[in-house]
């Protein structure tokens, strides 16, 4: 599921991850990943700062929280991979503020009978 853009998410995302807090752990985790993706271990053009303990299960922006994952085209997309595991986090069920189950997908039912 894509991040929402509308201005609410936008203006809750810039107070959280604009704090000079969250950028000095994250230039931290940066300088300790030093281009490699600390799930992998390989090196990737992009990487994006990942929390160990996810935010919306009580998870902080202390930097020994805070990873540098691959994401993006031509990696291995293990930032994707973990937050796609962690189940109820913040984007399981759309509307949600976390803590929910993920949506199920609908019974399969055949279209056309031979």
């Amino acid at each position: 599921m894509p991040w929402s853009n509308d201005r609410e998410s936008r203006r809750r995302s810039d107070a959280t991850y604009s704090t000079p807090e969250y950028r000095r752990a994250r230039d931290a985790a940066r300088r300790r990943a030093d281009g490699r993706c600390e799930g992998c271990d390989h090196r990737h053009a992009r990487l994006q700062c990942d929390h160990i303990i996810p935010r919306s299960q009580g998870g902080g922006h202390a930097s020994e929280n805070l990873r540098m994952l691959c994401a993006g085209e031509g990696s291995c997309k293990c930032h994707e991979h973990k937050t796609a595991q962690e189940g109820g986090g913040f984007r399981s069920n759309p509307g949600s503020r976390g803590g929910g189950t993920p949506a199920r997908d609908p019974e399969h039912t055949p279209r056309t009978q031979w």
